[in-house]
């Protein structure tokens, strides 16, 4: 008789946000606090019925068509490799589209707040969308940080939205629940051409945000992964530790998932994103909420143009530099259970 080992970390929570609760933006203690515990425990979770879904299908309705002309630029970036069909695709920093409940959702600030402390701060806004793939067109199972990052404490999350109702068939994110609790900069791919095996040519050095597969398939063993199925109006918060990847997406519509990166103040992020300075009094409006690191210039914005390539979510604490080895690796005595 075969031995058996029980699976483990097989679902992402899902948090139900009533519909009298989303419409008057204010989160209550019980949500935050169940919210806070298993992102702690897990990593991730999912924010059900935490947007107006009629924003979500304004801006599908505008960015969908601009998917392939964006695909048809020669420079534009592709996540690992074009054969993934993933690529940049950023939403447009206007005043009519900057919808307040998907760039500064209450209920994800309410959470982060509570993890990260008050006022987190937006270094990044981006998004990637999945074009139609052969199955094969994944990406590496990676984490969202290459450089020698804190392992004992959370300090970035990734506030996904999918701007349609997500799952397998049309590129679900694998995630590896849990696996941020085990993340550190020796389970990633370290030399250069190592890293490149499990990524792309011309994936500008995204080669070393790939874990290594020996310690993949230690977990998998126990905590295999899965696929995020959401539906229109969810949000996911993830930690920028956890291990995940980019799925193929099969159908013929393109799967857009808008992202954005909070850190804490403290860590002062060295990232901004680049805004119109004609939103600069709206954006400023939300600021008892979520700050916003950003580089403020005049006339419009191009987010058809706008890359996450070279984005470093490193920060310029000059106490934690100090510490970094300490903080970035486990004692000796530590067992290496991924």
């Amino acid at each position: 008789m075969g031995s058996y080992t029980p699976l483990h970390d097989q679902e992402v929570h899902t948090i139900h946000i009533p519909e009298e609760v989303r419409k008057s933006g204010k989160p209550t203690l019980e949500l935050i606090a169940e919210g806070a515990a298993f992102l702690h425990k897990d990593g991730i979770i999912v924010l059900d019925n935490a947007i107006d879904p009629e924003h979500l299908d304004t801006l599908n309705a505008k960015l969908a068509p601009e998917a392939l002309e964006i695909a048809a630029d020669p420079d534009h970036h592709f996540n690992f490799g074009k054969h993934t069909r993933n690529m940049d695709q950023a939403p447009p920093p206007t005043r009519d589209l900057m919808f307040k409940d998907i760039w500064c959702n209450p209920f994800a600030a309410a959470i982060l707040a509570a993890v990260l402390g008050p006022r987190p701060v937006i270094h990044y806004a981006n998004g990637n969308t999945a074009l139609k793939a052969p199955p094969h067109g994944r990406q590496p199972v990676h984490s969202d940080c290459e450089f020698a990052h804190p392992a004992y404490f959370p300090f970035a999350y990734v506030i996904n939205i999918n701007l349609v109702d997500v799952t397998p068939q049309n590129g679900g994110t694998e995630v590896w629940v849990g696996s941020h609790q085990v993340s550190v900069h020796e389970a990633h791919n370290r030399r250069s051409e190592e890293a490149e095996d499990e990524a792309s040519e011309g994936t500008e050095g995204e080669g070393l945000l790939t874990i290594k597969p020996a310690h993949l398939e230690q977990r998998r063993k126990h905590s295999p992964p899965v696929q995020v199925s959401t539906t229109k109006g969810s949000l996911i918060l993830r930690d920028l530790r956890l291990w995940h990847a980019g799925m193929p997406n099969l159908t013929d519509d393109p799967r857009i998932m808008l992202a954005f990166v909070a850190s804490p103040a403290w860590w002062q992020g060295r990232s901004k994103i680049k805004l119109p300075v004609e939103v600069k009094d709206m954006v400023e409006s939300w600021s008892d909420d979520m700050a916003f690191a950003a580089d403020w210039v005049d006339g419009e914005v191009d987010h058809k143009k706008l890359r996450s390539a070279g984005v470093d979510f490193d920060g310029n604490s000059k106490a934690l530099e100090r510490f970094r080895k300490e903080l970035s690796v486990w004692p000796e005595y530590r067992p290496r259970w991924y």
